[in-house]
C-alpha cells in the first residue's frame, strides 16, 4: 500500500525554511532514511479574499449592475457569467475532418481563480462597465462605509 502524500507548508523568513508541521516532517525524514525521494517547492497562490468576493458580488454586482437599467431582471449569477464571459473568453478553432474550421468559445474557469487572477479581472472589468454599459462602481471602500445598506425591494416584513 502506497503511503500518503503530504504537503510540508513552510514559510521563508531570513533566508531560512520555518516549518509549519515539525513533527510530520520528521517522520517522513526518518520514514525515507537510505532512500531516494523528491521535493517540489512552489509559492502558495493566496485564495480569493472575503474583501475581493464582497466587493464584486456585493458591490459591483449587486449594488451596482443589479441596480441599472442595463441588467434589469437578471440574478447576480447571470450577470457574473455574462461578464466573466465578455472578459475572460477567446475563440479558438477545431479543425474538423472535411477542412471546415469550427470556431468555439472556450471561457476561463473562475473556480481556479486566486486572488491575484481576481484582482486582475475586478481591475479589467471596472473600465469595461463604464466604457459598454455606463455603470461606474465606486472604490471598495465605500461599500465597506455601507455595508448595512438593505433593499426595500427585498424586506420580508411577515
Amino acid at each position: 500500500m502506497r503511503e500518503l502524500k503530504f504537503q510540508h507548508r513552510f514559510s521563508v523568513i531570513n533566508g531560512k525554511f520555518i516549518w509549519d508541521d515539525k513533527e510530520m516532517l520528521e517522520y517522513k525524514r526518518k520514514v525515507l532514511e537510505g532512500k531516494r525521494g523528491y521535493a517540489i517547492i512552489e509559492e502558495l497562490e493566496e485564495e480569493i479574499s472575503i474583501n475581493q468576493w464582497g466587493y464584486y458580488f456585493g458591490g459591483i454586482i449587486r449594488r451596482e449592475c443589479m441596480a441599472s437599467n442595463v441588467f434589469a431582471g437578471w440574478t447576480d449569477k447571470e450577470i457574473h457569467n455574462h461578464l466573466f464571459a465578455e472578459l475572460r473568453s477567446q475563440e479558438k478553432g477545431i479543425q474538423m475532418p472535411d477542412g471546415t474550421v469550427k470556431l468555439v468559445t472556450v471561457i476561463e474557469d473562475f473556480s481556479s481563480y486566486k486572488k491575484r487572477d481576481m484582482a486582475e479581472y475586478i481591475d479589467q472589468l471596472i473600465p469595461h462597465l463604464n466604457m459598454e454599459y455606463g455603470i461606474y462602481p465606486k472604490p471598495a471602500s465605500h461599500y465597506k462605509d455601507n455595508r448595512f445598506f438593505m433593499n426595500p425591494k427585498t424586506i420580508n416584513l411577515k
